[in-house]
């Protein structure tokens, strides 16, 4: 059965948007996100800077091909020196940090949670940009505030050609053919590869919902470093049937067989694919480990607050992936482990991987198995979970 309209696509279904849209081609939506106007102010985004916790970037424009780029943490300083117009700040992860911008990645749950990468917003006055340049993912740009020129061009690649010499990826050869202004609420869907050029026209914010794109670099690189973490060092090579050379020197076709059995048998492991897949793509982006309450929660605790009907949420850096058949996780992994669970528990936690933000009276009918209680109040105690200090509003 096809899934209904959803309004963040212009009324296109999802599978609509992921069978010509995915990949593809760019789409516009206009109000995909009313109300977006006081979600964010520029302040904010220039405090979070200031932290050390937070990557941020200041990227500086003097003309077409000289560009600065500065990073965080600033200061308060840094911003009272800086231009009035044509430059930006990027604040990396705001989803951390922010738990009504973290709420907006529950719209995007027809794309897999693991596929997410995070929202970097961007504030910029007027003629603020980042040059035109490409991406190698796929990206979601949603109109915060004010008002920014989205300019589209070309398909680009690692051929393609950039201004050389720039502390940033600039292109050289932009070739505009389709252009819009964003206002508050709307959305620009744009597929990996395709070089755009956005302005700011004023005073505006632009958060980009950014998706992950292992290179085979990295997915090679991180497989073989948990593969020897996890090899059988007194597993070895053997060859009980070696015969006898003319010449010590050759490398036989044999000898080279057995090591290419040995790699196929390394690589051809499904259930070990999908156990370091489940690990690597769990991690936090920042390999930073979610803060435990003060002191454990029990569970006649859990239970009272569930009933004073407080809002449980998702601990925003925290990635929750599990594997198996979608509708029975026979694994669930959370910031890079694997965590043990009763198979009563499956239906809990295919509601935990759902969305971010808890009903408590849905966890209440949950928790009316005793197995249920004991791994909600495991997650709260590890600090991926926790309790809002106001009641729960859908």
């Amino acid at each position: 059965m096809a899934s209904k309209p959803l309004a963040i696509l212009g009324g296109r279904s999802a599978e609509l948007f992921l069978s010509e849209y995915w990949q593809k081609q760019p789409m516009l939506v206009r109000g995909a996100f009313p109300n977006m106007e006081h979600l964010l102010e520029p302040e904010e985004l220039a405090g979070l800077s200031l932290d050390d916790t937070v990557e941020s970037r200041i990227i500086l424009e003097r003309s077409p091909v000289d560009w600065e780029l500065r990073h965080g943490p600033f200061t308060d300083k840094t911003f009272k020196n800086l231009p009035k117009t044509h430059w930006t700040l990027l604040v990396q992860a705001l989803d951390h940090q922010v738990p009504a911008v973290a709420d907006l990645l529950e719209a995007f749950d027809f794309i897999p949670n693991w596929r997410i990468d995070d929202i970097m917003a961007s504030f910029a006055p007027f003629g603020g940009s980042v040059g035109p340049h490409y991406d190698y993912y796929d990206v979601f740009l949603i109109q915060a505030r004010g008002q920014r020129r989205w300019r589209l061009g070309q398909m680009c690649d690692d051929e393609s050609a950039l201004i050389p010499n720039l502390p940033v990826r600039i292109l050289r050869d932009f070739q505009p053919d389709q252009e819009w202004i964003l206002n508050p609420g709307d959305m620009l869907y744009l597929p990996p590869g395709l070089a755009h050029y956005g302005i700011a026209e004023n005073d505006c914010i632009t958060l980009s919902v950014g998706f992950r794109a292992p290179s085979e670099h990295e997915i090679i690189g991180e497989f073989v470093h948990y593969l020897m973490a996890s090899s059988n060092e007194g597993r070895r090579y053997s060859d009980p049937d070696l015969s006898l050379q003319s010449n010590p020197g050759w490398l036989s076709p044999s000898a080279i067989e057995k090591v290419a059995d040995t790699l196929q048998r390394l690589v051809s492991d499904r259930n070990q694919i999908a156990h370091w897949m489940g690990e690597y793509l769990s991690q936090t982006k920042y390999d930073q480990n979610p803060e435990p309450p003060e002191e454990d929660y029990h569970s006649s605790e859990v239970l009272d607050l569930l009933h004073q009907k407080l809002s449980v949420r998702r601990e925003e850096s925290s990635r929750f992936v599990f594997t198996g058949d979608q509708n029975h996780p026979t694994a669930l992994f959370i910031n890079g482990t694997k965590l043990e669970f009763h198979p009563f528990t499956q239906q809990l936690i295919l509601f935990l991987c759902k969305s971010r933000h808890y009903d408590p009276a849905k966890l209440l009918m949950f928790c009316e198995a005793p197995v249920n209680l004991r791994f909600l109040t495991q997650l709260l105690n590890m600090g991926v979970l926790y309790f809002e200090e106001e009641p729960f509003h859908d």
